[in-house]
């Protein structure tokens, strides 16, 4: 499990008292505040993945909790150091694996799957260039369904290939 942070975008949609955000424009705080948009990501190994907007900024044990409702109990769980993770992985009784830097990463303990995830996200939403906000969770349920289309098995190794 692991979190990915994208600018937001009001995309088409006049707000009275924000203004509106050209392309290229950065964020107006300086590291993680309330303005980026938090998109919460869990994979499988070789199964199923989840990913959501719940929030602006750092997910709160609230909002991780909403997002846990789809992961099964008794589940073992790798993650960054975040602490926001303990009270879903207690309510859930899972077993977790903080992995803090790339010198904890071995063969199997990695969060190489989630990251790479972010990877072709990130891609995607430049090709869009940006997506309004109120649709976020439409093209993340797109983008699991293209990562999971595309998967193919041959003999017994899972090849990944590359979104079209």
């Amino acid at each position: 499990m692991d979190e990915k942070y994208t600018p937001y975008n009001h995309k088409g949609t006049k707000i009275d008292g924000v203004e509106p955000k050209h392309r290229g424009t950065p964020a107006t705080k300086r590291g993680l505040s309330n303005q980026p948009i938090c998109i919460i990501t869990a994979i499988q190994r070789f199964g199923h993945t989840i990913a959501r907007t719940l929030n602006y900024g750092k997910p709160s044990s609230l909002d991780l909790l909403r997002f846990g409702e789809c992961l099964e109990s008794k589940s073992f769980v790798m993650l960054d150091g975040s602490n926001s993770y303990n009270e879903l992985i207690e309510s859930k009784n899972c077993t977790k694996k903080v992995l803090i830097s790339h010198e904890s990463y071995d063969k199997f303990n990695h969060l190489n799957t989630v990251n790479s995830f972010h990877k072709l996200i990130e891609e995607r939403l430049q090709k869009y260039k940006g997506v309004a906000l109120k649709y976020i969770n439409r093209y993340n349920a797109l983008f699991i369904m293209q990562r999971e289309t595309q998967c193919v098995l041959i003999g017994d190794i899972f090849c990944y290939n590359r979104w079209i």
